[in-house]
């Protein structure tokens, strides 16, 4: 079965949003049960949910050990979505905020080291807010690792933070999103996109001190994860592309009308001479 769901999610409350956590994961054994166990301690998480991609190893099954071994009435229900084949991130993604009715979605890397539940808490606290709340909120992280590696992490994350993993994000926002399942590696750099050209959306950040993750080359090889890295850029370059494509039709479509509006109001003007 796809599906493993040992407890039931919760259903929205009024009182104050809902926030789920969803960690899409592929071949992630050994790592991502620690991000679980992090998001379910923290006080502004109220549902979790695992998307395992199409896993090749038993990452699926070692969240559902983790899950048959957590208390009955633990406060923060999890559910786990092991999908048969490897559709990419940016569908993994959708696919977890399609099986949720919370308002806010929490979106984590499957392979984070260090993540503290006060820095989860404090992600969430600009969508949380009463007065002027954020739509988004990127988590960036610092410099903790020695070394060139270690800079260049932190530079990455700072110099280009549309494409951090680690968000926080209307769910409503976050589905308005266009080419989200044909994303893949690019579903970071689109969703970014999105929310920064619509003006009425604000956009925050959180620094996540001490948090890092192993690079691609660390966990794959050195040749293997400089295939997928690659791979990584040339999704994020086409989502780019396909994004200012997007904004260029749109505005000739304004300029268009916009004549339009101008001929009609002139040709309006010398019939009424």
């Amino acid at each position: 079965m796809p599906v493993y769901s040992p407890i039931e999610p919760k259903t929205p409350v009024a009182s104050k949003p809902q926030v789920a956590a969803i960690v899409p994961a592929y071949n992630e054994s050994g790592r991502v049960c620690d991000v679980l166990e992090t998001l379910c301690a923290a006080s502004n998480v109220d549902e979790v949910i695992c998307v395992t991609d199409g896993c090749t190893d038993d990452t699926a099954e070692q969240v559902r050990r983790w899950m048959d071994g957590r208390e009955a009435d633990a406060r923060v229900p999890v559910r786990l979505f092991a999908l048969p084949q490897n559709i990419g991130k940016g569908g993994a993604m959708a696919h977890g905020a399609h099986n949720t009715f919370a308002e806010i979605l929490l979106f984590l890397d499957a392979d984070l080291i260090g993540l503290r539940p006060a820095q989860v808490d404090n992600m969430l606290e600009p969508m949380l807010r009463e007065n002027n709340p954020a739509d988004m909120t990127l988590g960036l992280f610092g410099a903790v690792r020695g070394g060139l590696l270690g800079w260049w992490l932190s530079w990455c994350h700072r110099a280009t933070p549309s494409i951090t993993g680690q968000r926080a994000i209307r769910r409503d926002v976050f589905l308005s999103v266009p080419g989200l399942t044909r994303s893949r590696f690019g579903v970071e750099a689109a969703i970014t996109s999105h929310v920064q050209s619509d003006p009425s959306l604000k956009l925050d950040y959180a620094y996540l001190h001490s948090v890092t993750h192993p690079i691609k080359e660390e966990k794959l090889g050195p040749l293997k994860g400089f295939r997928n890295r690659m791979r990584m850029y040339r999704d994020i370059a086409k989502t780019l592309l396909a994004a200012k494509a997007r904004r260029e039709a749109a505005e000739q479509r304004e300029k268009m009308l916009l004549r339009r509006e101008k001929a009609a109001a002139w040709l309006n003007k010398w019939e009424n001479k």
